[in-house]
């Protein structure tokens, strides 16, 4: 069953690339900023018609849509998404080398979410209606709704402007890296304690629980052996699929605290109309989302009790 499910996802996940890199190069031809353009003038202020063929002519844009995309994917197929108009390096090398500060940025925020979300939840779940409880319960609302670069600007006021203990422009400094995977993981911190809360909650006065405690089993024991292992294949499941959508927003993050990232020099390759290097990341970020989305389903599968007997 395991092995049917993997094939199923491997054929969705090249579908779905495949539907994603259509789009996004069909939409970025469709702008209405010609590239080629954009090129000769950002390189030359003595452009003309002339030299703005010759490069258009250069790049293919002089082509049909459904021949540059059909041409574009034979030289993906070989890992070659082109060289980026700005540099002139090739587009993936240039996603890749701005990579470790954006999954270094994840890391520790997915590290945040575990550290806090599975405490609050839990210590939510066995105060029900007190004061924990409601401090708890609130917190995940202000989680949710505050939006990430109000936090984060909040914070650049507060550390680097008012308390001067982080610089304002510039990386390298700890505490801007964990400011900014303190937004980043806030609003999932929020979701994930709330729904841990909910799945507790609902398991608390089920039979299996009150039969551990009539043995006499103490109620850290429950909690950790049953009512925890019961809400983690929910949870996991949220927390996983998550962490695409947590990569993708570190552009906000990374353009407040000046973090050179993935997602900024995604958003400077937007800025500069570099199609190569947004292309690159397009497809980079797509196979992210679904490789997070198929690993958290399969951890989840596994750690399902139901699943578990069905496959045996």
């Amino acid at each position: 069953m395991l092995k049917k499910f993997l094939a199923m996802r491997i054929i969705h996940l090249l579908l779905v690339l495949i539907g994603i890199s259509f789009l996004s190069f069909f939409l970025a031809n469709i702008a209405s900023v010609d590239p080629a353009e954009a090129y000769v003038r950002r390189m030359s202020r003595t452009a003309d018609e002339e030299m703005i063929a010759q490069y258009r002519e250069e790049f293919g844009f002089n082509q049909s849509i459904p021949r540059q995309y059909l041409s574009w994917v034979k030289n993906v197929v070989q890992f070659d998404f082109g060289n980026s108009y700005i540099s002139g390096r090739p587009a993936m090398l240039e996603v890749v080398s701005a990579l470790p500060h954006t999954l270094a940025l994840s890391l520790l925020a997915c590290l945040l979410i575990l550290l806090l979300a599975v405490p609050l939840g839990v210590a939510s779940a066995t105060h029900p209606g007190r004061l924990a409880d409601k401090l708890i319960s609130g917190f995940s609302f202000v989680a949710i709704s505050v939006p990430g670069y109000s936090l984060g600007l909040l914070l650049l006021l507060v550390f680097g402007v008012n308390l001067k203990i982080m610089p304002v422009v510039g990386h390298g400094h700890p505490l801007s890296l964990l400011c900014g995977a303190v937004v980043l993981a806030f609003p999932m911190i929020g979701m994930l304690s709330r729904l841990l809360r909910a799945l507790l909650l609902e398991n608390l006065n089920s039979d299996y629980v009150i039969y551990a405690k009539a043995r006499g089993i103490s109620k850290r024991n429950v909690m950790r052996n049953h009512l925890l292992r019961t809400a983690a294949p929910a949870c996991i499941t949220m927390y996983g699929q998550n962490i695409g959508y947590l990569i993708a927003g570190t552009a906000i993050v990374e353009t407040i605290f000046s973090t050179p990232g993935l997602g900024q020099y995604a958003l400077n390759a937007a800025i500069n109309r570099d199609f190569p290097v947004i292309n690159a990341y397009i497809v980079l970020m797509a196979f992210c989302f679904i490789l997070c989305n198929t690993t958290a389903e399969i951890f989840g599968m596994l750690l399902n009790p139901a699943w578990n007997k069905e496959s045996a």
